[in-house]
């Protein structure tokens, strides 16, 4: 046991004795509680509560200071006690083991502790259970351009999530509360009045004028189709979706795109969303693209970026294709035993599909071939195809019949395919149907009308170094005779056809062959002048012909310029109407009100200035 010695002075009373006694055994772990108005019990600390300390229901504050260990309730009328109970636990006597007990249906809180404790609690309650009316104050504030309920949950955001850095959000003062009024569109705050000017700023800031979400704007479009461009554009929104979706784990918000092409008469919108995403080069969730096919223009709207986006992208779309002028003669050359094809024939040199050389003497020099004699001539760079044409409609007998059953010149698109076709139409039996009627049955029969003759298609694929890549589908139909089906006469029709991918320079010829076909003919003498008898002794002779039909071909990219013209005028030259038709083509056209101006015709042919023309006057 411990041994304590207290030493007090002479003049001090019993109370004084019994307060410093108190305070000694309360150091000491050693708890005093009274027993009535003469003795004192002393227990250890931790039992001190199951001794009945003594329940004060006065104020603790009028009582010496002391350890003696005592309860008392302290009745709360504003603060609320479970945030009390929590705040005070650590103020306590950790000795004694008893924590405060709180009573929510009176909101009270019961604590045992010494003298001391109680006083200190009792002060610290009294300055806290303080009614809120004098700091709280109310504020409405009126919105101008955003909506209360979007501002509401803006200030949330602001104000309860943790900042970058995981630094701690903005602390609000207790009993401050923001509430959105749909009705007026306003914001109700109801908090401490030294924050309002912190709000104010904040909500003055937020509700400021800003531009629309979304825009909507009108793209016409020069040179490419509107409801293709359209598509494309869908194609890479919908296919951009695809991705962010995969990425984002198939999280994506998004919905299916769709191009609407409208009517003429009432063009309709409809939505197409795309993928939700933040960053500037990539599409939102709101962009549309809709293709107007009477003006041919694109309707887009979305978002800033979204318009940024599909301007760039249509700018980069809507261009001028390069062009092609492909000059073709379709010739058909009759072979002889001794001709395995029609090239060789004609003594041509085809290397990888291109004419690069001919027999001078079956071509004279004519049609840019250069060299004389019997030799192989070498084929001039800028040569043209009337050497071709001049043999085929020449009288001067050869080895070899070349005939030329058309010389068409074709004009068309980068990536667009072009047709030519050189026959006849001929109507054909498709399908007949029985009716009954009086006298029996009644054949009725459907008939189309059936091209036959030669069909060539020309797919161009134009580069930047003047190269072009052809796509040709020849196809060649005969009449090889006839047949007789439910009493109506038909042809029968043979077919040729290949398909060929060359490649040339501008300006180089391209020779296609190898369609050959055999005709046999059987001809009979007639002996004497008597018809029958004489056809009857007369011999008879078969022949079998061989043919070939060989297609050449010149494509000359265009460059929009003057130069394009220089062929077509060459060939208005060797017209015998040229003069006519250049009176018509050289003159310039007058502007509105202008009066007679002297103007320089186009220089088109040969590259040389014409003559000047006087609009108004007379040509010299």
């Amino acid at each position: 046991a411990s041994l304590y010695t207290l030493s007090l002075p002479a003049t001090a009373t019993r109370n004084d004795a019994l307060l410093a006694i108190e305070t000694l055994l309360s150091l000491n772990g050693v708890a005093v509680i009274q027993q009535g108005d003469k003795f004192l019990k002393v227990v250890p600390n931790q039992v001190a509560k199951a001794e009945s300390p003594t329940l004060l229901t006065e104020s603790v504050l009028s009582l010496p200071a002391s350890g003696r260990v005592a309860s008392k309730i302290f009745p709360l009328k504003h603060a609320n006690g479970q945030e009390v109970v929590a705040q005070i636990q650590g103020m306590l006597n950790g000795t004694l083991g008893t924590p405060p007990v709180y009573f929510g249906r009176n909101n009270a809180v019961l604590v045992t502790d010494s003298i001391m404790n109680l006083q200190k609690i009792e002060t610290l309650l009294a300055q806290l259970d303080r009614p809120q009316l004098d700091v709280i104050a109310t504020k409405m504030y009126n919105l101008k351009h955003a909506l209360a309920s979007d501002m509401v949950n803006k200030l949330t955001a602001l104000l309860r999530t943790p900042a970058a850095g995981g630094a701690a959000p903005f602390r609000l003062s207790t009993g401050t509360s923001f509430t959105a009024d749909e009705r007026t569109n306003r914001v109700i705050l109801l908090g401490s009045a030294d924050q309002h000017a912190f709000f104010d700023k904040l909500i003055e800031s937020l509700d400021a004028t800003s531009d629309p979400n979304t825009k909507t704007d009108v793209v016409f479009l020069r040179h490419a189709n509107a409801t293709e461009t359209a598509s494309l554009l869908t194609q890479l929104i919908t296919g951009q979706t695809r991705a962010a979706s995969t990425a984002n784990g198939g999280r994506s918000t998004t919905g299916t795109n769709r191009v609407t092409t409208p009517t003429p008469a009432a063009p309709t919108a409809t939505g197409a969303t795309g993928s939700q995403q933040n960053g500037a080069d990539e599409f939102s969730s709101m962009v549309t693209v809709i293709a107007d096919v009477r003006s041919n223009s694109i309707v887009v709207s979305g978002t800033k970026d979204d318009l940024r986006l599909l301007h760039d992208l249509i700018d980069k779309v809507d261009v001028v294709l390069p062009q092609v002028r492909v000059e073709v003669v379709i010739a058909e050359v009759t072979l002889t035993s001794n001709d395995s094809s029609g090239i060789t024939a004609l003594g041509m040199t085809v290397t990888n599909g291109k004419l690069t050389g001919v027999n001078g003497t079956l071509f004279g020099g004519a049609g840019g071939v250069t060299g004389v004699g019997g030799g192989s001539a070498a084929l001039a760079p800028n040569g043209t195809l009337t050497g071709i044409v001049n043999l085929g409609t020449s009288s001067t007998p050869t080895k070899n019949d070349l005939h030329v059953l058309s010389v068409p010149a074709i004009t068309t698109s980068h990536n667009k395919e072009a047709t030519i076709f050189v026959g006849e139409s001929r109507p054909v039996i498709t399908g007949t149907q029985s009716t009954a009627g009086t006298a029996g049955l009644v054949a009725s029969s459907t008939v189309s009308q059936r091209d036959i003759g030669i069909q060539l298609k020309v797919l161009p694929l134009i580069g930047k170094d003047g190269s072009v890549q052809l796509q040709v589908t020849q196809q060649v139909e005969d009449v090889l005779g006839s047949v007789t089906i439910d009493g109506n006469e038909q042809p029968v029709i043979g077919r040729r056809s290949t398909d060929s991918f060359v490649s040339a320079m501008s300006g180089e010829i391209i020779v296609l062959g190898g369609l050959q076909r055999s005709n046999d003919t059987t001809t009979k003498n007639r002996l004497g002048p008597i018809p029958f008898i004489g056809d009857l002794l007369g011999g008879t002779s078969k022949t079998k012909t061989r043919t070939e039909l060989l297609i050449f071909l010149r494509p000359y990219v265009l460059n929009n310029s003057a130069v394009d013209n220089l062929n077509a005028i060459s060939r208005i030259d060797a017209t015998p109407i040229a003069e006519q038709v250049h009176k018509h083509i050289d003159k310039a056209p007058v502007p509105p009100g202008a009066g007679p101006t002297t103007t320089p015709a186009s220089p088109l042919i040969n590259g040389l200035p014409g003559p000047t023309l006087e609009i108004g006057g007379s040509s010299k």
